[in-house]
């Protein structure tokens, strides 16, 4: 069933990784059975998603600590702890509708905002402005965390295409 749910997600998007998805899927952060439906496999990425942004968000914190110089990069970081506790709050709520009321329209924009918040953070280091107001600037500053960033992106994906994928099937079988 894994492997036939990322082959089909894959599928459908140039950017989705296989592999990743693969990887991911066989190694859940809970102790559950094998998923026996895409209902509970879907539930996999969504608490891997919860599991990084959680841990991102402490690791953003610990980089504040141990070198905030209250400079651009400290600005940058301040900013992704924000959205990282943003990010944490909506994927709660992402699972918590998920298992409860299976209100798969939400629980996919939930997931999406959480996604966004990787994105954000991610581009919030490439924007350093080079002072003359027009948003323009080199790209001097490398994000600390981009391989987190990546990660919840990476767990949000897979988490939508198989949201999708019950979306579709629920519509198809209310025919």
């Amino acid at each position: 069933m894994i492997d036939q749910t990322c082959k089909s997600c894959a599928a459908k998007s140039t950017i989705f990784d296989y592999n990743f998805c693969v990887s991911s899927l066989n190694n859940s952060p809970i102790a559950l059975p094998s998923p026996t439906n895409l209902s509970s496999l879907a539930l996999v990425p969504m608490l891997q998603a919860l599991d990084n942004a959680t841990a991102t968000a402490s690791t953003i914190q610990q980089l504040l600590i141990s070198d905030d110089d209250g400079g651009f990069r400290g600005a940058c970081l301040r900013d992704c702890l924000e959205l990282y506790e943003d990010a944490t709050d909506r994927l709660e709520e992402a699972v918590r509708v998920f298992i409860t009321r299976k209100e798969l329209g939400t629980v996919n924009v939930m997931v999406s905002a959480a996604m966004e918040s990787a994105v954000t953070c991610e581009n919030g280091f490439r924007e350093r402005d080079d002072g003359d107001g027009d948003g323009g600037g080199v790209m001097t500053w490398t994000s600390p965390i981009g391989g987190e960033n990546h990660k919840l992106f990476e767990f949000g994906q897979i988490a939508l295409c198989i949201i999708n994928m019950l979306s579709s099937s629920v519509t198809s079988l209310s025919f």
